[in-house]
């Protein structure tokens, strides 16, 4: 192989590297988007993929907590506890827009380690998490 079709091979390679490189990684799949996102289920319509706990709130007399949780790509909040929680008293999780009052009240579902509630689409107005029964009240700040 002569000099100049070696260079010339090289290059190809290390632009087809580069256009490799600079296309990154996917998108995060969500199943929804918006408001279409309030009251649906986080982990089925993959909003829960990059959420994280922006507050918390211990459960009166107790040891546990409930969070409330935010998925940047959704846009959206939603309450989540743990599991025992969540199955033993499911009506008692509850996402709520301290705005406008609009809630998302039990469980949508449950894994082994937590229960949540559905989502509600809020980018602008602050959201809560609320445990509302025994052993006794508790809620995260608006966040």
């Amino acid at each position: 192989m002569n000099h100049s079709r070696f260079i010339s091979l090289l290059g190809a390679v290390a632009l087809g590297l580069s256009g490799t490189i600079a296309v990154g990684s996917p998108a995060l799949a969500v199943s929804c988007y918006g408001d279409y996102c309030s009251g649906q289920d986080p982990e089925a319509s993959g909003c829960s993929a990059d959420a994280t706990t922006t507050a918390s709130a211990r459960i009166w007399g107790t040891y546990s907590y409930i969070e409330l949780r935010w998925s940047p790509t959704c846009k959206t909040n939603w309450a989540r506890v743990p599991a025992s929680w969540g199955t033993s008293y499911p009506s008692q999780v509850q996402a709520y827009q301290c705005a406008t009052g609009y809630n998302q009240s039990g469980v949508s579902a449950s894994n082994a380690s937590y229960s949540w509630s559905r989502m509600i689409y809020s980018p602008k107005l602050g959201v809560s998490a609320r445990w509302t029964g025994a052993p006794g009240y508790t809620s995260t700040a608006c966040a």
